[in-house]
């Protein structure tokens, strides 16, 4: 059963890629999606009663098990019972009304302990909002600053607070990423202005976090999206200075990265050469929302560095970057010299999905298929994903327990899963009742067996959230217009012409 309507058109790669807008092709990955929920409710749908039930009962069943104690868990309910009163047809709301909720809203959120959750969550709400045509920072200006509040905030964040596996090598990672929502909120809503306030130039704190980011591979996978963000606030100059270019000394960093030894830990062994393709495709794709194309063959031509990494990933290293690899050259205006080479990327990809069991843990298999799905999705391969696939992923998280690891991080891939069939008009297979999960919903299952809820210490709990919250908002339609940021926004070398002259350039 489908659910959705084809959300992506065209059947061949270059038409596929054509039909997506700016935002798709700044944010496209679930990486900045999912982990720092930027972007949600792309490829807008036509509202559906069952799907919105669905997500409700799934908040229902999470405030639950958390006993109503998970703020994450509140603050997205509570986002996405608004949302829904925003585009369910035939409903009428007062002007006071919206207010109160969008008030109760913002309680949940200060009562958020974290101030980069804090962050996230303001961000999320004035994003989503801005989708539905309600400008939080028009709304609120007699009540709240709102940019005061996001920056007052930003500054209570300190460094190396994130405790994983990667604790003390993120730095000011955080920091720079709550910078990098922000700025993403302030450009949908018109508010570029104040990223310059009262005397302070935020972009330029922002770009100060870089130097406090020991590790290579977080430091050029944040700066990169954080280039986005400052491309889209219009200010891409605060970029290059006589005295300072960001994005070549972070090309530079990269390359020491062998020599600085800041290597980041995965969940399973991950190979050198994804350590370093990771952060360099971000960076390629950032390089194409500045136009500053040149560094394309800085101090080596860094496509043919870019292609040869590819090739020494293991298959389902591949599976991983394959979509941040077709984004990069397609935004650089280079997919015509390209295209043979990514056809036969996509379709080795589907080949290695179909062969691997997601179960086997949930990093490295768990996201794998549904990082394949949406690549053949968006790239006009959609008739290469099978019901086999479709089924395979969906029934993996009941066996998803090799490892402690795995079931307290399920909600990672499950995530992921989520959005990816969401996105082919798949969702019922996680909400419907399935004899692999005893005869409940995969969605369910899942619920009842999260094994850590408590408040700021969930599992990555918060990434099902975003799921669920993104789903509800895609039900918007294609009513709401195309944010202008994005309507006005222009890839400066997805002509073909500055991309192909600087690659000349290189040999």
């Amino acid at each position: 059963m489908q659910l959705f309507t084809d959300p992506i058109m065209g059947n061949d790669l270059k038409n596929a890629l054509a039909h997506l807008n700016i935002e798709n092709r700044l944010i496209t990955t679930p990486w900045s999606r999912i982990v720092r929920g930027m972007g949600l409710g792309q490829y807008p749908i036509a509202y559906n009663e069952k799907i919105s039930c669905w997500i409700q009962e799934a908040f229902d069943e999470l405030k639950n098990k958390t006993e109503s104690k998970n703020n994450y868990v509140n603050f997205s309910a509570l986002l996405c019972d608004f949302i829904c009163l925003q585009i369910k047809p035939n409903q009428k709301r007062s002007h006071s009304d919206s207010l109160n909720y969008i008030l109760n809203i913002f309680y949940l959120i200060n009562n958020e302990f974290n101030p980069y959750r804090r962050v996230m969550q303001y961000s999320i709400t004035i994003d989503a909002l801005a989708k539905l045509n309600i400008n939080l920072f028009e709304l609120l200006d007699k009540s709240i600053d709102l940019s005061e509040l996001l920056f007052n905030t930003i500054h209570e964040i300190k460094s190396n607070c994130i405790k994983d596996e990667n604790s003390g090598k993120h730095g000011d990672y955080e920091k720079l990423s709550a910078y990098t929502s922000v700025f993403f909120a302030l450009a949908v809503c018109g508010k570029s202005d104040l990223a310059f306030i009262r005397g302070r130039n935020h972009i330029a704190d922002a770009l100060e976090t870089l130097n406090s980011i020991p590790s290579p591979f977080f430091r050029g996978r944040g700066g990169s999206m954080l280039f986005c963000a400052i491309a889209l606030l219009g200010h891409t100059e605060m970029l290059h200075s006589r005295d300072r270019d960001y994005i070549l000394q972070t090309l530079d960093y990269l390359d020491c990265a062998n020599t600085i030894g800041i290597n980041p830990t995965f969940p399973q062994s991950m190979t050198p050469e994804f350590v370093k393709i990771y952060p360099l495709l971000t960076m390629l794709n950032a390089i194409a929302a500045t136009g500053y194309s040149r560094a394309l063959c800085y101090r080596q031509d860094r496509i043919r560095q870019a292609g040869a990494l590819m090739d020494a990933l293991t298959p389902v290293e591949r599976t991983h970057m394959g979509l941040y690899y077709i984004m990069a050259i397609y935004n650089l205006g280079l997919l015509d010299r390209e295209k043979k080479r990514i056809s036969a990327l996509v379709d080795e990809l589907v080949d290695t999905a179909n062969l691997i069991d997601p179960s086997d843990n949930y990093f490295l298999h768990g996201i794998a298929g549904a990082y394949v799905i949406e690549t053949a999705s968006l790239t006009g391969k959609r008739c290469k994903i099978t019901e086999q696939l479709i089924q395979t992923v969906a029934n993996s998280f009941s066996t998803m327990d090799k490892h402690l690891d795995d079931e307290i991080n399920r909600p990672y891939p499950f995530a992921y899963a989520l959005t990816m069939l969401g996105e082919i008009g798949h969702v019922d297979k996680l909400f419907e009742p399935s004899p692999c999960y005893d005869n409940r919903s995969a969605t369910s299952w899942m619920i009842n067996n999260l094994t850590q809820v408590g408040d700021n210490a969930d599992g990555r709990l918060y990434m099902f959230n975003h799921a669920l919250i993104n789903l509800m908002l895609r039900m918007r339609g294609n009513g709401c217009p195309v944010l202008k940021v994005y309507k006005d926004f222009m890839f400066r070398a997805n002509d073909g012409t500055r991309g192909k002259k600087d690659m000349q350039a290189c040999r």
